[in-house]
């Protein structure tokens, strides 16, 4: 998160300072600094912002492990042939109506031969331990 925030700003400040033109040099106006004073800051470095990081301390009542082990339990059950694909994402989400967000782990298994809209979510809802497929395109 961290990385993509301070990429995003880098980018950012590339494309602005890109954008903007200097003005043409001439030999009369020119002033070279001066080691004794002291260096202004690039738009760059006055452009960054640090953001205060989320909540760390938080365990959820049913753990990433748990809930991996319940959701290839499903799979099983459910006769879903994962034999093609990977686990390439497990995140904490909240999952729900805008009024009615519960907390939940989102499995996402895609195929090995990237094809688009061939992958299988399975969603562990932390609360109740119930487990369900979200429909692929």
């Amino acid at each position: 998160m961290h990385y993509l925030l301070v990429a995003l700003l880098i980018t950012f400040s590339h494309s602005t300072l890109s954008a903007q033109t200097l003005p043409a040099a001439s030999s009369k106006t020119t002033k070279q600094e001066s080691p004794t004073e002291p260096k202004q800051k690039s738009p760059a470095e006055n452009q960054v912002v640090v953001l205060p990081l989320a909540r760390q301390n938080f365990k959820p009542k049913l753990t990433l492990q748990s809930a991996l082990k319940l959701a290839e339990s499903y799979i099983e059950k459910e006769k879903i042939d994962i034999s093609s694909f990977y686990l390439f994402q497990a995140k904490f989400i909240a999952y729900g109506d805008k009024g009615n967000k519960e907390p939940a782990w989102h499995f996402w298994w895609v195929n090995q031969n990237g094809a688009l809209g061939n992958y299988v979510e399975i969603l562990v809802m932390i609360d109740t331990g119930s487990v369900g497929r979200l429909p692929s395109m």
